[in-house]
């Protein structure tokens, strides 16, 4: 690109491509023109003249009279070579980038003592670790975080895109880290909805996956699911657990309610099938934003016009040096 640069000179027309950082110097150009105008009538009236007579007229050799032209033309593009350096001559190039950007989530997994159950096999809480750990590894793109909750929520993952963080956060949960007994569905969306709401990216997620109603905590899930949908964060929730008569069974209401609340979409899981089926159509609703990033760089073109000024003032005080500038007006 350099060498297209520095070289592109040589075409004429690449100089009307080019934007100013000082246009109205570009007014000056003629000055060169009005110099020599102003030169040539000065010289006639001051110059003394000597009448000869011949036998025959004497005619000037026309390349004669066109290279005594060649100092002052070379003076002229010198000083223009100094205003257009002066003018602040600069290439714009606009350079596009397509960038895949990711989505903003947060997975809460519920660790009660009812996700041990083991209608799905081998229990409710193995199967969405499980299914959660292979999502998790698709989304490259993405920056996820793992709010983990039973009668009170703890953070297990901040938000990071570490894919392996994340996958290992998910694997180490276990029901009896959190010694608090119940289901806080409202705290649970309360810290979800923390970890990401401050984020910039406008694609915001939580996928929260219990197996029962809100039974404690602080923090209506209703009202978080309210506090979600403001903050821009669609929550799918998933309801783990089979449709078989059950000592703990599964209960749906609150789940679909803060689906509904926050513009997202409830689901059952009933099997591992079900559940994987789950993850996948997420997979493919939430799907990477795919970013078009223009860049504007300006390439400073001026450094040519100056090596050219000095080239043609080089040139100009070589003809004055030598004896060839007398024989050029002569």
């Amino acid at each position: 690109m350099k060498s297209d640069l520095y070289y592109s000179w040589l075409n004429l027309k690449t100089i009307f491509t080019y934007d100013w950082e000082n246009p109205y110097v570009l007014y000056l150009i003629p000055l060169p023109v009005v110099i020599i105008l102003i030169s040539s009538l000065t010289n006639r009236r001051k110059g003394s003249r000597i009448s000869l007579s011949f036998s025959s007229p004497m005619e000037q050799n026309k390349w004669v009279r066109l290279v005594s032209f060649i100092p002052k033309t070379i003076e002229s593009i010198c000083l223009l070579c100094v205003i257009l350096a002066i003018a602040s001559p600069f290439k714009k190039i606009i350079k596009t980038e397509i960038k895949q950007g990711g989505v903003d989530m947060v997975i809460a997994m519920d660790l009660s003592s009812s996700m041990l159950t083991k209608d799905v096999f081998p229990s409710r809480l193995e199967v969405a670790k499980k299914l959660a750990i292979s999502f998790a590894k698709n989304r490259t793109q993405d920056q996820i975080s793992v709010v983990a909750f039973a009668g009170s929520p703890y953070l297990a993952s901040p938000l990071t895109s570490d894919l392996s963080y994340i996958t290992k956060a998910l694997s180490l949960l276990e029901s009896r880290q959190i010694k608090e007994e119940g289901t806080a569905l409202g705290d649970a969306l309360g810290m979800s909805i923390n970890q990401i709401r401050e984020e910039k990216n406008p694609k915001k997620v939580a996928i929260l996956m219990s197996d029962g109603n809100n039974t404690t905590g602080n923090l209506d899930p209703i009202t978080a699911a309210s506090f979600a949908k403001s903050f821009g964060i669609k929550v799918y929730t998933i309801a783990v657990g089979s449709n078989k008569p059950s000592m703990d069974p599964v209960d749906e209401s609150t789940l679909r309610v803060i689906a509904e609340k926050s513009n997202g979409q409830f689901y059952r899981a009933t099997d591992t099938k079900t559940l994987s089926a789950i993850f996948k159509e997420i997979d493919f609703l939430e799907k990477s934003r795919t970013l078009q990033v223009s860049t504007e760089i300006h390439e400073d073109v001026k450094p040519i016009f100056i090596k050219l000024a000095f080239l043609f003032f080089c040139l100009t005080i070589l003809l004055k040096l030598t004896p060839i500038s007398n024989i050029l007006e002569d």
